[in-house]
C-alpha cells in the first residue's frame, strides 16, 4: 500500500511537471495538496531515478528559481504509471460494482464475464429526458467508458488530447447483423483491407510523443479479431495505452483469449447475438483460458427489433433506418470529436465511428501528425460547432446519436479555447 501510494504522488507529480515545467515549489505543492516538505522530498527522490532535471533560470536573477523537465525515462515512467492508475481504477470500479449490486453474490452480464446470469428487470432508465430506457448492459458500459474518458483528461501544446482512439483494424466482418450497415454490401462491402504494421508503429510512436493516456480500443467498421496479426497489434498498443477489444466472439477460443491476455489487452469485450446460451460457452472459454475473472465482458446483444436488438440504435449518420429511432434533430450538442476520432486500415481519421459511408475525413495519419489532425481547421470546425450544437455540416445533419453522453469535460476545455 506504502509502494501504491508512493507511484501515485510520483505520477501527480510527473503530469502536473510535464503540463507546467516552470512551476514553483510553492505553486507545485499547492497545485497537487502537497506540503512543501514532502514535495521536496518526493523531488529529490524523481531525480535521484533520473525522471527529472532541475535546473535554473539562466537569465533569471533570483537563482531559487527552478524549472522541471522530464527525461526521455521519466516520460516513458509517467505513460507506465498511468497505464497502471488506470488498470487499478477500473479492478476497483469493478470491485465497488460487485460489492454494491449483488444479487444472489453473482454479477450481471455486462459487467464481467465470471457466472453470468440474466436478470429479470433488465432494462434502466438512464435520464428523464430519454425517450427509450437504456438496457443495463450499455448502462454499464457508460460507466465503465466514463473512468476512461471523464478521469483521464491531459494536454498537449496546451490542448486537450483525445482519451479515447477506436481502429478500425480490417475491413470485414463475418457477420451481416440487420441493426449493422455492414448487412449491406452497397454500403459496406468487405474489402477485407487492413491496417498495417507499419501504420501500427507511427500511431504508437506519435502517441508516446503527445504522452497519451487513454484508450485504444480495435472496433471499427469490421470485426478486429479476422486481422492476423492482432497480437502483435495488442502488444505493441500496450506499451503507449490502455487496450481494449471488441469482438462478436465468432473466431474466439480458449488458446486466442489467452493469447490476447499475454498480450497486454486489458478488457475483451464479447457481443452475443445468438442467444443467452452464449453466456455458458464464452464463460467456460475464459474459464480454460485461465484469464482473470474481470478480463472479459459479455454484452447480451440477442433481442429482437422491439428492443433495439439491445443496443443503443442510431441511424449511422443516415445509413441505416431499422427499429424504433430516435429523430434527426432531437439531440443538437455532440462531444464525440472533443474526445475521440476513429483511424481507419489505411489511416483515414474521421470524426466518430458513426460516419460508416466514410463522408469527411480530417486528415490521414500516414500524411501527418496525429495531434496535427487531431488540432486541425477542419476538426476545430467540427468540435466548435458540435460543442454549441450545430449539426450544419455533413455527416453530422443525418446524424440521431446522443453525444452528451461522454466528453463533457473535453468539451468544456476546448469551449474555453474557443472562447478566449
Amino acid at each position: 500500500m506504502q509502494k501504491l501510494n508512493k507511484n501515485q504522488d510520483h505520477l501527480k507529480i510527473l503530469k502536473k511537471l510535464d503540463d507546467n515545467p516552470d512551476f514553483t515549489q510553492r505553486k507545485l505543492s499547492k497545485e497537487l495538496g502537497f506540503s512543501v516538505g514532502k514535495l521536496n522530498y518526493c523531488l529529490r527522490e524523481l531525480k535521484k531515478k533520473g525522471l527529472i532535471k532541475i535546473k535554473n533560470f539562466k537569465k533569471n536573477k533570483n537563482k531559487l528559481n527552478y524549472f522541471y523537465v522530464l527525461t526521455p525515462r521519466g516520460i516513458s515512467q509517467k505513460t507506465k504509471l498511468t497505464v497502471n492508475f488506470m488498470k487499478r481504477t477500473m479492478k476497483e470500479y469493478d470491485e465497488l460494482f460487485i460489492k454494491t449490486n449483488k444479487v444472489n453474490d453473482i454479477p450481471q452480464i455486462g459487467h464481467n464475464s465470471k457466472n453470468f446470469i440474466d436478470l429479470n428487470g433488465d432494462e434502466i432508465q438512464e435520464n428523464t429526458e430519454r425517450t427509450k430506457p437504456l438496457f443495463k448492459t450499455i448502462e454499464l458500459n457508460i460507466k465503465r467508458r466514463t473512468v476512461i474518458v471523464n478521469d483521464v483528461i491531459s494536454t498537449f501544446k496546451n490542448k486537450p488530447i483525445p482519451s479515447w482512439i477506436e481502429l478500425s483494424i480490417i475491413d470485414a466482418c463475418n457477420r451481416d447483423c440487420s441493426f449493422c450497415p455492414k448487412s449491406d454490401p452497397k454500403i459496406a462491402p468487405n474489402s477485407y483491407q487492413r491496417m498495417n504494421m507499419v501504420l501500427i508503429d507511427k500511431i504508437c510512436k506519435e502517441l508516446k510523443e503527445i504522452h497519451y493516456k487513454g484508450s485504444v480500443v480495435l472496433c471499427g467498421y469490421g470485426e478486429p479479431m479476422l486481422h492476423k496479426d492482432i497480437n502483435l497489434i495488442c502488444k505493441k498498443l500496450s506499451e503507449v495505452s490502455f487496450v481494449e477489444v471488441v469482438t462478436n466472439g465468432d473466431p474466439l477460443s480458449p488458446k486466442k483469449i489467452k493469447a490476447l491476455y499475454n498480450n497486454n489487452v486489458n478488457k475483451l469485450l464479447v457481443s452475443m447475438y445468438d442467444g443467452k446460451h452464449q453466456i455458458k460457452k464464452f464463460n467456460k472459454m475464459a474459464e480454460e483460458a485461465g484469464v482473470p475473472d474481470d478480463f472479459v465482458i459479455l454484452r447480451d446483444r440477442w433481442y429482437d427489433e422491439k428492443k433495439d436488438y439491445g443496443l443503443k440504435l442510431t441511424n449511422r449518420t443516415g445509413t441505416i433506418n431499422i427499429g424504433d429511432q430516435e429523430e434527426i434533430g432531437k439531440y443538437k450538442k455532440c462531444f464525440y470529436p472533443s474526445y475521440q476520432f476513429l483511424i481507419d486500415w489505411n489511416g483515414d481519421v474521421f470524426l466518430c465511428p458513426q460516419d460508416w459511408q466514410r463522408r469527411i475525413t480530417m486528415g490521414n495519419v500516414m500524411q501527418e501528425h496525429i495531434f496535427t489532425i487531431w488540432d486541425s481547421k477542419i476538426m476545430n470546425k467540427y468540435r466548435k460547432n458540435l460543442i454549441h450544437g450545430k449539426r450544419v455540416d455533413s455527416p453530422c445533419t443525418l446524424c440521431n446519436a446522443e453525444g452528451t453522453v461522454l466528453g463533457i469535460k473535453h468539451a468544456k476545455a476546448w469551449s474555453k479555447i474557443y472562447s478566449s
